[in-house]
């Protein structure tokens, strides 16, 4: 941009040149002649898996997930849209669909996660879920309780958030049911939320 000595105070566009003001002083600058927009295969499948993504949001932006998005975004992205487009693009496959369950995410924080999360599902639906809290733990996040989100393999793009769980961090284990069918993958997403229900753990992936 190039500074622009006049008395004349010039402002818009001549032809490929721009006239605008900074700071009370006049500037000039050119425009490109042409704007460059290259479809290789690469960028082709960015802009699919943003749509994706942009998608799978929108399936879900009326349901207590964006709720848990938009709490978890403070400190981390302007909002919850912004955290799931931050945390999840790679998830997705241009195709519509999610490609890597286990890179998505449904909450983020600075509670602590939990270590060794393991689970089982018996033939009734009937998960159990074990974890260790490890040394060192702050007592207060004791009292987080457990959320957990389902996904199931036939319904890619109904996460819902699993009613009845009724446990907190220092359980070290939890009880609930889930739908079952034979041959459909189940995709957890557990968190830790603390008491006021405003501070969240990571999110992690356990696959039934």
């Amino acid at each position: 941009m190039a500074k622009l000595n006049s008395v004349l105070k010039l402002r818009g566009r001549v032809g490929n040149v721009v006239f605008c003001e900074r700071g009370g002083k006049p500037y000039m600058r050119a425009l490109p002649s042409e704007v460059r927009n290259p479809k290789t295969e690469k960028q082709e499948l960015v802009r699919s898996k943003f749509r994706v993504a942009v998608e799978f949001y929108c399936r879900v932006k009326e349901t207590p997930i964006r709720k848990i998005w938009n709490e978890s975004a403070a400190g981390i992205a302007v909002n919850g849209y912004a955290l799931h487009m931050k945390l999840n693009m790679k998830a997705f496959k241009g195709d519509g669909r999610i490609g890597d369950f286990s890179q998505m995410h449904f909450s983020a924080g600075t509670r602590q996660s939990v270590y060794d999360l393991e689970g089982r599902m018996d033939q009734e639906g009937r998960v159990e879920l074990y974890w260790n809290n490890g040394t060192g733990k702050v007592c207060a996040e004791m009292d987080d309780r457990l959320g957990v989100i389902v996904i199931y393999g036939n319904r890619e793009f109904v996460p819902m958030v699993v009613e009845g769980v009724e446990a907190q961090r220092r359980d070290e284990r939890a009880s609930f049911r889930v739908k079952r069918e034979d041959g459909v993958k189940v995709h957890l997403y557990c968190f830790f939320v603390s008491e006021e229900g405003m501070k969240y753990s990571n999110s992690q992936y356990i696959c039934l």
